[in-house]
């Protein structure tokens, strides 16, 4: 009786406890016991597989579509984990193998998920996380700089970069617009300002030009965009613009924006620096741990690529970003999957991924931290064939 109250458990709770670690991985981002949630979701999870092996192993073969994507993964963070052999410190192996295990877990508990009628509560668990760290984030800041200066990291658990932080309300606002057109609830528009208005306050143009960029694939869906969705966004167009006027915001993000054409040549020094010592290594790569130790025209030191794909290069040489490459553009392939079953905006969140580690992060294998919600998340969700029984436009 007890084995078979623990077959139970756990094939009920596995995707539970990967919910409620999505929740708190958004507001306390990469804390041990946080992470440990995820552990026990992944301890149900093989309890589930060991017990009934035969019914997951089955579906798993027949979803041909997120088998392959899962393939293409593994060989990537395979290739990876191999490339610690030609780093600094081989021993780091076993962690790297480690953290690719975590990561293939990840995947596949989403598309299980999914396979269970899930998708919409991991969703909303996500949206929840990502809300109350926008909440606790307006709380603890400094109220009487908000306006005036660029809003910074201010509670103690939130992403430590800022760009980061913009980047997860971003995909807050995506989750908001899936959970809107596969539930018809439109209470959910209702965080969307807000989350708009956080990534506005953090002057970060990365994000929000990726976020922007993401989203014109959707004019391209048949039938187009609903009448009450056009008229819904110009009014929040307008309610954004009179803040920011009535706030005096506007001469603040003009500002920003000006300065971005000095601060772009700090990173094109950067990124000249990282093809110097790609140029040692070309093939392969320095392997898995590499940082760079690199001194900017500042006089301040840099230990990151700036972009994920240069790190990439960097790490893996032209064999590691070509494996990236493929990882990347099967999900494209996937994407326009979504588009064709009227999934735009997974498709848009994927794409706003993409656009996001162009400029930013280093590299995505590690503990669970701020690039599993802003790469491997996208990824997954992007896996994850588009159901059949959403019939709702975008």
């Amino acid at each position: 009786m007890t084995s078979i109250r623990i077959k139970q458990f756990s094939e009920k709770n596995y995707i539970f406890f990967y919910q409620l670690f999505l929740l708190l991985s958004a507001i306390f981002c990469g804390y041990t016991k946080v992470n440990n949630i995820y552990h026990l979701s992944l301890i149900l999870l093989g309890i589930t597989l060991f017990t009934d092996n035969k019914k997951l192993i089955r579906l798993f073969l027949e979803d041909t579509a997120f088998r392959r994507g899962l393939t293409i993964t593994a060989v990537f963070l395979m290739y990876f984990c191999l490339s610690t052999f030609w780093s600094d410190n081989p021993r780091d192996f076993i962690s790297a193998i480690t953290h690719s295990l975590y990561l293939l877990g990840f995947l596949f508990i989403y598309r299980q998920a999914c396979l269970n009628g899930k998708k919409t509560g991991i969703l909303l668990f996500a949206l929840a996380g990502i809300m109350i760290l926008l909440i606790l984030t307006f709380y603890c800041v400094d109220k009487k700089s908000i306006l005036t200066n660029r809003l910074m990291v201010s509670f103690f658990a939130a992403p430590s970069n800022v760009i980061d932080l913009a980047g997860y309300f971003c995909i807050g606002i995506f989750l908001c617009l899936i959970i809107i057109r596969d539930t018809n609830n439109k209470w959910f528009y209702l965080p969307i300002p807000f989350l708009f208005i956080g990534v506005i306050l953090t002057q970060s143009r990365g994000p929000l030009l990726s976020f922007v960029v993401s989203l014109l694939p959707l004019l391209l869906m048949k039938p187009a965009i609903r009448k009450q969705h056009i008229v819904i966004f110009l009014i929040f167009i307008i309610m954004l613009a009179s803040f920011i006027v009535m706030m005096n915001f506007e001469y603040i993000l003009f500002n920003r924006f000006e300065t971005a054409y000095q601060q772009s040549f700090i990173r094109v020094g950067i990124w000249a620096h990282t093809l110097d010592m790609v140029q040692i290594h070309p093939f392969f790569g320095w392997g898995f741990n590499k940082e760079l130790h690199f001194v900017n025209s500042l006089n301040a030191p840099v230990k990151t690529t700036h972009s994920l794909y240069l790190s990439t290069l960097l790490k893996g040489g032209i064999a590691g970003l070509f494996l990236l490459g493929g990882v990347l553009s099967y999900g494209l392939y996937m994407a326009k999957k979504h588009l064709a079953d009227r999934q735009g905006f997974e498709a848009a969140l994927f794409l706003f991924m993409i656009f996001f580690f162009a400029t930013q992060g280093m590299f995505i294998i590690s503990n669970p931290g701020v690039t599993w919600y802003l790469f491997w998340f996208p990824l997954a969700v992007i896996l994850s064939p588009p159901g059949k029984q959403t019939t709702l436009s975008v």
